[in-house]
């Protein structure tokens, strides 16, 4: 899962830390930080390598995190079942796919290289569903554009509790296209220009943003297991609904523990106690040193049943008749004498994109704009995904 929910400051990963569901009560402690295992997990009903993220936070309001390298991690479920993790790229990956199964319990154990052991609270798989999602046409705060909400029914009314991440990927089209490239070559001491042919698919690129914070919502005080939750907004002058956009969203049922651990995390950043020096802490979790009673572990393992559901669209699905914007920047070509091109160091070479010679017989200069205006590789990735649809 996307795990941008962990804020990258210290104090954050004590708020946020592991992705779980348990079945022990939370509580916040006050007390200083000095050393402290955090773990990231949370394991799915998906057919998929699980993840889980190992690594040890130092002072306070110290910003690194350091991975936890050479521990020896395992899920265990009800049936005796050992579901090994190798580290990797900083992680630990699951050695095989697999998925967490309905009635079965899984927990989390983990020994160090230097051989303290930690544990955590068995956990069950929750309630699973599917979703849709909505997209209509809204005004907000004064700004129009397109709402994307997420609708769920749980005819059981035994999920309740729930928390969203989003993948959106949006197609970009330079509008400059750049069929040559300027080099720079020296010979004898003295530089000289070189026209190349550009790399070719340049102009056409897909840039894939992940959701950040925490997006939880509860039905408890309804009648019924209802969702409709407004996931996001996307102003009509946004580029990304230019060309083509898509959403994929996420929506993990949640255990009551596993909602209020989260839900008192975010209150806790959002009101800002854990930026205060004076009020130092954290909120406990469900995993805990076996080998040490006192120590310091922040972190959750989640057993989450998760539904996923993408759709596509653009500008002119809402706003037939109307112009979207044309760029994310101002792209105008500019004449560049040679002059003022190697009084910069010849760096113009390096951040812009030949669009045609300057005037003249012999040309005082290149026509330019800056390299995101015709290359979007510069910036984005020209890898079509597998998921794309035109």
């Amino acid at each position: 899962m996307n795990l941008s929910i962990i804020k990258k400051s210290t104090l954050s990963l004590f708020a946020f830390a592991v992705l779980a569901s348990c079945t022990e009560q939370y509580t916040y402690q006050n007390q200083d930080f000095e050393d402290a295992m955090t773990v990231e997990a949370t394991l799915t009903n998906e057919l998929k390598y699980q993840e889980i993220n190992i690594a040890r936070t130092r002072v306070l309001n110290d910003t690194v995190k350091i991975p936890e390298s050479g521990a020896d991690v395992t899920v265990v479920d009800s049936d005796k079942n050992v579901f090994h993790f190798n580290e990797k790229d900083g992680k630990y990956i699951s050695q095989n796919e697999f998925k967490v199964e309905p009635n079965k319990n899984y927990q989390l154990k983990i020994t160090t290289k230097s051989g303290k052991s930690y544990v955590s609270s068995p956990q069950v798989l929750t309630t699973q569903n599917t979703i849709d999602l909505e997209t209509t046409v809204e005004d907000k705060n004064g700004v129009r554009g397109i709402q994307v909400s997420v609708k769920s029914f749980d005819p059981t009314n035994t999920s309740k509790y729930y928390r969203y991440e989003y993948e959106e990927t949006y197609k970009i089209i330079t509008p400059h296209p750049i069929e040559t490239r300027i080099n720079l070559v020296k010979q004898n001491g003295y530089y000289s220009y070189v026209k190349v042919p550009a790399p070719p698919n340049i102009q056409t690129c897909y840039t894939t943003k992940h959701s950040t914070g925490i997006r939880q919502t509860s039905t408890t005080d309804l009648t019924e297991d209802r969702v409709k939750y407004p996931i996001r907004f996307i102003a009509d002058t946004d580029y990304m609904l230019t060309n083509r956009y898509s959403i994929m969203v996420s929506q993990y049922t949640q255990s009551q523990a596993a909602y209020d651990y989260y839900y008192t995390s975010k209150k806790m950043v959002d009101s800002g106690e854990l930026l205060s020096p004076n009020q130092p802490g954290y909120v406990v979790g469900n995993i805990k040193s076996t080998s040490n009673l006192n120590e310091k572990v922040v972190g959750y393992f989640e057993v989450a049943s998760v539904a996923k559901k993408r759709i596509f669209f653009s500008f002119k699905d809402f706003f037939p008749s109307e112009k979207p914007t044309e760029y994310f920047t101002t792209c105008n070509a500019r004449l560049y004498y040679f002059t003022e091109i190697e009084q910069n160091d010849y760096d113009l070479i390096k951040t812009h994109d030949f669009i045609g010679d300057g005037p003249g017989m012999v040309p005082s200069g290149f026509y330019m704009v800056e390299k995101e205006c015709g290359d979007c590789t510069s910036f984005s990735s020209n890898v079509i995904p597998s998921f794309w649809e035109n």
